[in-house]
C-alpha cells in the first residue's frame, strides 16, 4: 500500500502554499504583492500581502536550494550568499528601464563587536571633550 497525500508537505493551514510556485512567477514576470493577492482572493483565496510575501519568498528559497542540490555541491557546502535574497547595493536607475540587477555585496569580515567598538572609538560623547577640542580647533 502506498500513501499518497493530497495536500503539499508542510503545514496544511496555510492556504496560500498550494499557489505558491504560481505566485513565485507572477512575481517573476513583475507582477505586485498586492496584484497576486487579488488574483488568490479572485479564487477563493483570501489572505493578507504578508501572506504573499511570505509564500514568494520560501518559494524562491526552495526553488533555489533545489537548484543547489542539483548541482552535485553538498548542503555543507552551500554558502549563505547563495542561499539568502540578494540586494543591489547601487540604487536602480531611473532614466533606464527597470532590468535584472546584479547583486554587488561587500563582506565586512568583522564581528560585530569590533564593529561598533570602531564606530565609539571614532565619536567624542563627553560634551566637554568635544567643547576642549573645538576650542583648540579655533586657536
Amino acid at each position: 500500500m502506498k500513501l499518497v497525500p493530497t495536500d503539499p508537505p508542510g503545514r496544511s493551514s496555510r492556504k496560500a502554499k498550494r499557489f505558491a510556485q504560481d505566485m513565485r512567477e507572477l512575481r517573476a514576470q513583475g507582477y505586485t504583492f498586492e496584484a497576486i493577492r487579488m488574483a488568490l482572493a479572485a479564487v477563493g483565496v483570501h489572505v493578507s500581502n504578508a501572506t504573499v510575501q511570505r509564500e514568494v519568498a520560501r518559494a524562491t528559497k526552495a526553488a533555489s536550494v533545489a537548484q543547489l542540490s542539483g548541482s552535485g555541491v553538498r548542503p555543507d557546502e552551500w554558502s549563505p550568499a547563495l542561499t539568502q535574497p540578494q540586494v543591489s547595493a547601487s540604487p536602480p536607475s531611473t532614466t533606464a528601464p527597470q532590468s535584472p540587477q546584479v547583486a554587488s555585496v561587500e563582506t565586512d569580515m568583522r564581528s560585530g563587536k569590533e564593529i561598533a567598538e570602531a564606530f565609539a572609538s571614532s565619536r567624542i560623547t563627553n560634551p566637554l571633550a568635544r567643547a576642549r577640542l573645538n576650542a583648540k580647533d579655533s586657536s
